[in-house]
Parts: C-alpha cells; sequence; structure tokens
C-alpha cells in the first residue's frame, strides 16, 4: 500500500511526561488534557482540511516506555514524525537527540517528514533547555523546528502539525515509495488501542482495551 495525499500516518514520538499527549490533544480537539501517565499507544483518526485539501491523518501517540521492537514497528508503519521534548527537562531533550537519530538510521534521510517539538515554552522559569539547542539539533538533523506550549494555545500546536503534513504531502508526490508491509497494525499485546474520528460537528469515540 501506498502513502496518498489522502492519508498520512503521523508517529508522535517522546520520553515520558514530555506532554507528547497534551500536543496531540490539543491540536486535534483544541482542548487542553494536562499531564498523565499512559502504559499504552494512543491512536486517533481525524480529517483535516487545510492548502485547500483534506487528508485522512492517523496520529499515533506513542507510549513514552514502548519497547525496542515496538518502536521499530512504529517507525515501520508512520509517514511523519513529530519528536516531542519537554524544555524543562533536560533529559528528555537527550532522548528526542537519540531518537532523531533512530530515525535517520532507520528512514531514508531527506524522504522522510520530520519536526522536532520543544513543548511546555509557557514555563520559562523552569526552562533547562535554550530554543537555540532545539534549533541547532534540528538543523544537524534536517528536520523542522517548533517550540509549543499545549496549555497555553492550540495555535503553536495547529501550525506545527500543518507544517509537518504539508511536508509529508509534498514528499508523497515527489517520491511515491511502497508502504512496508505490515500484515496488521498492532502496537503490542498490552498496550490500549484508541481510535477516535473527528468531525467539525460529532465526535465518535470507539475505543478497544486489549
Amino acid at each position: 500500500m501506498k502513502m496518498t495525499v489522502n492519508r498520512i500516518r503521523v508517529v508522535v514520538l517522546g520520553s515520558s511526561r514530555c506532554g507528547k499527549s497534551a500536543v496531540v490533544v490539543r491540536y486535534l480537539t483544541k482542548r487542553y488534557i494536562g499531564e498523565y501517565s499512559s502504559t499504552g499507544d494512543f491512536l486517533y483518526q481525524h480529517r483535516v482540511a487545510f492548502d485547500g485539501a483534506t487528508s485522512e491523518v492517523e496520529v499515533l501517540d506513542t507510549c513514552g516506555c514502548a519497547k525496542r521492537g515496538c518502536l521499530a514497528e512504529h517507525l515501520r508503519w508512520g509517514d511523519a514524525f513529530a519528536v516531542v521534548y519537554s524544555v524543562c527537562d533536560r533529559r528528555s531533550f537527550l532522548a528526542a537527540a537519540e531518537l532523531l537519530a533512530l530515525l535517520e538510521r532507520t528512514r531514508l534521510p531527506g524522504c522522510t517528514a520530520v519536526t522536532l517539538l520543544g513543548n511546555k515554552r509557557d514555563l520559562e522559569h523552569a526552562r533547562v533547555v535554550k530554543a537555540e539547542e532545539g534549533q541547532e539539533l534540528s538543523l544537524r538533523f534536517g528536520c523542522q523546528f517548533y517550540e509549543v506550549s499545549a496549555a497555553e494555545s492550540c495555535a503553536g500546536a495547529a501550525l506545527a502539525f500543518h507544517a509537518l503534513l504539508r511536508e509529508a504531502r509534498a514528499l508523497a508526490l515527489l517520491l511515491p515509495t511502497p508502504r512496508r508491509k505490515l500484515a496488521a497494525y498492532s502496537v503490542s499485546k498490552v498496550c490500549i488501542l484508541l481510535i477516535i474520528y473527528l468531525h467539525i460537528d460529532n465526535i465518535k469515540y470507539d475505543v478497544n482495551l486489549n
């Protein structure tokens, strides 16, 4: 199966408690959910319209404690990747650097849409990672970079995700390649799969707990 401009799979990566889920939900629903711990992956399905076109977007919010085998599956599954860290947590920034390096080794450089997201920019008093460090890291790996605040507004998250989707669309048109086949998508037997269908005036939740 090929990725088309009508369907894009986005994988959100990052260490635990960096605010990955808050950023994803803020973008998809414009709501702020705050911090919470999860031992499973969440899959969201969302129809998004921008730049005069509509895409069916699947966003996989991965568990920060994902096992290596599970992570490898995520990297094969995705078309685009958002790597998130907290500007208040140096370890999450170092973890983001490792994830970017893994993406570079696993995926063909220059042929995959990737963005680096520094979350919690509103907590300036607790900042330990400078914006310049995030910029330098993104330049090192040739990816986009944004600092956002899931707590303050959805504007930053929307800007970052739309830029990522725009890049994924462009790459799909320029470099159409067969998707690596997966017999069936399954995060793992212990993961929670949550599929959310979001419509303009209606939200339908389809929850499957394994």
